[in-house]
């Protein structure tokens, strides 16, 4: 009897195994294709005697289904009265010659690569063999009493919940467009506040700068009302929207100053159609899609034929139109707000919404319900906006 605590150790010594004998019975709680032993199994399908995999959460990759549906010794659980969660790996020829694997690695690639995970290797040379393997293959068959088999029907119906629930899926595990953050979210001293905290933060923010934020954002947000399409604001109103003027009382900097881009000034001077009609893809209420930020973009390039496209003068103009969805990355919060978010500073038009706004729509505080105070009303509605007040780094 061994311990191997190394995974690519445990994936080593499954296919080791599937290649010494000649029956396979299997009860694993997740599997996925991507790992040696899983190319070894298919490989060795006729070998299988009984193999039972579960499918809660949707953990199991449709791609392991794929190759084993046609299996009449593979099946799945699709539902138990708890959570299917062994982890059995038992690889004989008769009842004196077999070897086992038991502990938390489940058939998945994640486990025989990467994952912190922990397994006893013994067989029929350790002590109490006879009664191991009769509790083992007893156990084993009760799985199998409890499994089906899976018929396309049923692999599309799995496939399609799968794809539903698979950012989710991502997400919990801190992993967004396919980046994982360097920290677990719970880390993150934004992510996990609740509303009345997240408000406390940005009302008390260093600048005193929560009724100025609250006025542009309440004089930006009677522009769009009044007027719709961007493109009919007055020119002063261009540019307050788009942060490139000191025309009045009213700091119009806050929510990310764009003064220094002059392409940009240039194109709300001109009045561009292009930054108009991006900005038509955004709805003005109801919920914004990642599709509609990808239109968004496509037309906003248009506007910059000649370069000075750039993430910060888009996601101000974004943040002011829907700043309950949007936040003006520029330089002055990026570092802070990236470290806190465990992601690359880099953030372009590609990565803004999945390690942005994604993260952000999966926060605490984000899905809080609509305050009944008018002020704090406000600032719920231009929440995402306002994590600016929180990583501004600056003067007023």
């Amino acid at each position: 009897m061994k311990i191997i605590s190394k995974p690519a150790d445990i994936d080593k010594t499954l296919v080791k195994l599937m290649r010494r004998y000649t029956k396979y019975h299997i009860a694993t709680a997740w599997a996925s294709m991507g790992s040696n032993a899983s190319f070894e199994l298919v490989k060795n399908k006729d070998r299988i005697a009984q193999m039972i995999v579960g499918t809660h959460f949707f953990q199991t990759h449709p791609n392991f289904i794929e190759h084993f549906i046609d299996s009449e010794n593979v099946k799945f659980i699709l539902k138990t009265d708890g959570v299917y969660h062994p982890k059995v790996y038992l690889f004989l020829d008769d009842d004196t010659n077999w070897e086992c694997l038991v502990g938390s690695a489940n058939f998945t690639l994640s486990a025989l690569e990467r994952n912190h995970e922990v397994v006893i290797h013994f067989g029929s040379e350790d002590p109490g063999a006879e009664s191991t393997l009769a509790e083992l293959l007893k156990t084993i068959s009760s799985y199998w009493s409890e499994a089906n088999s899976m018929s396309s029907t049923d692999l599309d119906h799995y496939k399609n919940i799968w794809e539903k629930n698979r950012t989710k899926l991502d997400s919990l595990g801190s992993t967004y467009g396919g980046q994982q953050s360097k920290e677990s979210i719970i880390k993150s001293n934004l992510f996990s506040l609740k509303w009345q905290e997240y408000y406390q933060r940005i009302s008390g923010d260093s600048l005193g700068s929560f009724k100025g934020r609250l006025d542009v954002l309440r004089y930006i947000s009677e522009y769009f009302s009044e007027h719709q399409s961007f493109s009919k604001f007055s020119e002063l109103q261009r540019k307050q929207v788009a942060g490139v003027t000191t025309d009045s009382e009213v700091n119009w900097k806050w929510f990310g100053s764009m003064i220094g881009a002059g392409k940009f000034k240039n194109r709300i001077n001109t009045n561009n159609e292009d930054i108009s009609e991006a900005l038509e893809q955004i709805p003005m209420t109801g919920p914004v899609s990642e599709q509609d930020y990808n239109r968004f973009v496509d037309r906003f390039k248009l506007a910059f034929p000649d370069g000075g496209a750039g993430i910060a003068i888009a996601s101000r103009l974004l943040a002011m139109k829907r700043p309950d969805y949007f936040v003006c990355l520029d330089s002055q919060n990026r570092a802070e707000l990236c470290k806190d978010f465990g992601i690359p500073a880099n953030v372009s038009f590609e990565t803004y919404w999945p390690n942005i706004i994604a993260r952000i729509l999966d926060s605490v505080w984000w899905s809080a319900p609509a305050p009944t105070d008018v002020e704090e009303r406000q600032a719920w509605e231009g929440r995402v906006a306002m994590i600016d007040a929180i990583f501004y780094e600056g003067s007023a």
